[in-house]
């Protein structure tokens, strides 16, 4: 991500957002294609590095494995697009969502990844 991408998307986070180091795939719930994969997460958002632009406003239904004490859990949420802008490298963008829809399961599932 750019250091302009940094500075104008940075100072809007208000959560604690983690960063997931293995960059699991992100898979569009209803045609399980990937459409990118997970860079960071928080309780109301995730930033996702893909291989095309995701248009701001798109709406997904995205499933996500994470992995959380050893085992590897799905979640489901529905997200929008805030966001997109091209990264360092050619062909490499990154993507802000916003967490629109998400059971209060997968909701705490998220606290518990990120708190404790």
């Amino acid at each position: 991500m750019t250091t302009e991408t940094r500075k104008k998307h940075g100072e809007q986070r208000k959560l604690t957002r983690i960063s997931i180091p293995d960059h699991p795939q992100i898979f569009d719930a209803h045609s399980n294609a990937v459409v990118g994969q997970l860079v960071n997460l928080s309780t109301e958002g995730l930033m996702m590095m893909s291989s095309s632009a995701i248009k701001p406003g798109t709406l997904l239904q995205c499933r996500i494995p994470l992995r959380c004490s050893g085992e590897v859990i799905e979640i489901m949420v529905g997200v929008e697009s805030l966001w997109c802008d091209g990264a360092d490298e050619p062909g490499v963008c990154w993507t802000g969502f916003h967490i629109i829809d998400i059971s209060p399961q997968h909701h705490k599932m998220i606290s518990t990844l990120i708190y404790d």
